[in-house]
């Protein structure tokens, strides 16, 4: 679909600004780890007493076992839903920064992992608590948000613990030695040592893989959905400079455009100038037909954007490839509105620079159907030139091949508003005719061509009757030398209006067209017969 476009409003889900409001990644991670938190300790507590009300009070111990085991046993339980119990309430009772919260959650992970090895060495002598410290591992890289260091380190001591505690209760738990020397000595609890070690071992390595995976894709969703101010919905489009996506304003919740640097390999600092200049410049415009810049910044990972109006949508580029050349008297009707916009921003010594069929839009604007809108200042440069060459001097061809202007193609530093004019008269020739002035292999085979070549009058390579007056206009504009073309929007503008049909095109006919071939945009906000301002 178009370069700036999306579903209608009525399928977009709601979003509330609670849920938007704007935040740091660490920000949205402490949140994240306290609400987790308080689930995850809720229900562990929840367990811990059941495990000790039912199953040691009511089922009791294996017969099998000492007697002297369940005092050590019922202590370890009630060490348990201790631990988890403290920690359910300090989660609950305070709103605590990320460095306590992850302090909390690796206190009371270690003296669980702990406690679950205590538990295998007085509770099963032979056992290796493999089960106990799976869920303690998976569960907790799964649900609670930690960095991949803390899921390593609980890793660690899950693996260290074992082979600590089932030593040390191995030398100071005379019942426990005896247990292992009825079985074979020493050599089974060395291989039972050694297996417990592997096992566990493997089992951290993929907690941490499971933790690294989730991690780095809450990372990437922060970056992909968050810009500053603006939660990010989709990407929509591709420029030169950047990639532009659909997003919303966190407070004002106001669809927008926001377009996000894509800095040229090599190039970073110098992309980053031009991008910032491409914003400062678009926002000294104001006209209606100019694409509106609400603002712009860095994020704190240095990403640098913009945000301008959301429009719906196509461009012309789009306009002839799906619908064919369009009738002359409307595309004087299009043309005349930028005129308007390329007249303002020639009075405030801005010069587009990419003036394409691409980057003029069609959309609606307060019922007013076919109001075009002209975008991407991102070649933009004043006509008064820059001191900074760290922005002009890198010897790059500014523009695009087939409808560049000959003194872009020569490295004329004499460039002004007149290029625009030539870029102009192309795309008026791709509108009429559904093909640019020239066609090449190469892009150096069309700026060639640019330079020396003379394209045929348009109304011999169109279907459409095209009046003289309208004929000699394009051709003027697509005039070699600047001094032969129109000297200013305006004059263009001029010849334009006078030119007479006897079928003018109309905000009524606009409005048919658009609800027989794009009805998904709706009926007109304010009456289809209100006056149009754009056209005089």
């Amino acid at each position: 679909m178009p370069t700036i476009m999306t579903e209608p409003q009525a399928h977009r889900k709601p979003i509330t600004i609670s849920a938007v409001q704007p935040t740091s990644f660490r920000e949205e991670q402490r949140d994240l780890m306290q609400r987790r938190c308080r689930l995850v300790y809720s229900l562990g507590f929840l367990i811990g007493v059941s495990v000790h009300v039912f199953y040691i009070q009511m089922v009791g111990l294996d017969p099998e076992l000492p007697t002297a085991f369940a005092p050590r046993i019922n202590t370890i339980y009630n060490l348990y839903a201790i631990s988890v119990g403290i920690a359910a309430a300090l989660v609950f009772l305070k709103t605590w920064s990320l460095r306590a919260l992850l302090a909390i959650d690796f206190a009371l992970l270690t003296v669980n992992i702990l406690l679950s090895h205590f538990i295998a060495v007085v509770f099963d002598l032979n056992a290796i608590p493999m089960f106990a410290i799976s869920i303690l591992l998976f569960l907790h890289a799964a649900a609670i948000p930690v960095t991949v260091a803390i899921q390593a380190g609980l890793g660690v001591i899950g693996v260290l613990g074992f082979a600590t505690t089932a030593a040390l209760g191995y030398v100071f738990i005379p019942e426990i030695q005896h247990h292992w020397q009825v079985i074979a000595g020493r050599d089974a609890f060395q291989a039972t040592l050694i297996e417990g070690t592997f096992q566990l071992s493997i089992v951290a390595i993929v907690s941490v893989v499971i933790t690294k995976a989730l991690y780095h894709m809450r990372l990437s969703l922060h970056k992909a959905q968050r810009l500053g101010a603006y939660l990010i919905d989709k990407q929509i489009g591709r420029g030169g400079m950047g990639q532009v996506f659909v997003a919303q304003h966190a407070l004002m919740c106001r669809p927008s455009a926001v377009k996000v640097l894509q800095a040229v390999p090599g190039e970073g600092e110098a992309s980053l100038l031009r991008f910032e200049r491409e914003v400062r410049l678009s926002a000294t415009l104001t006209h209606p037909n100019t694409i509106t810049v609400y603002d712009f910044g860095r994020t704190e990972e240095d990403t640098f954007y913009y945000a301008m109006e959301y429009l719906e949508g196509l461009n012309l580029e789009e306009l002839v490839l799906r619908f064919g050349p369009v009738p002359p008297q409307r595309a004087v009707f299009i043309l005349l509105q930028v005129c308007g916009s390329l007249a303002e921003a020639h009075a405030n010594n801005v010069v587009h620079r990419d003036i394409k069929p691409s980057n003029m839009f069609l959309t609606r604007r307060g019922g007013i159907y076919d109001f075009a809108k002209v975008l991407d200042f991102g070649l933009a440069k004043r006509i008064i030139p820059d001191s900074d060459r760290r922005v002009t001097g890198t010897g790059f061809v500014l523009g695009t091949p087939h409808y560049i202007a000959p003194e872009s193609v020569s490295g004329s530093e004499a460039i002004d508003g007149r290029a625009d004019l030539y870029s102009l008269g192309g795309a008026a020739y791709w509108l009429l005719s559904g093909r640019p002035p020239f066609a090449g292999k190469t892009s150096m085979e069309l700026m060639v061509q640019h330079v020396k070549a003379s394209p045929k009058r348009v109304s011999e390579v169109t279907e459409y009757r095209i009046t003289p007056e309208l004929d000699d206009a394009v051709m003027k504009c697509l005039e070699k030398g600047p001094k032969d073309r129109f000297q200013s929007a305006g004059d263009l503008g001029e010849a334009l209006r006078a030119i007479r049909f006897d079928d003018p095109w109309t905000t009524d006919k606009a409005r048919d067209w658009w609800m027989l071939h794009l009805p998904e945009f709706g009926e007109p906000s304010t009456p289809p017969d209100a006056a149009n301002p754009l056209t005089g």
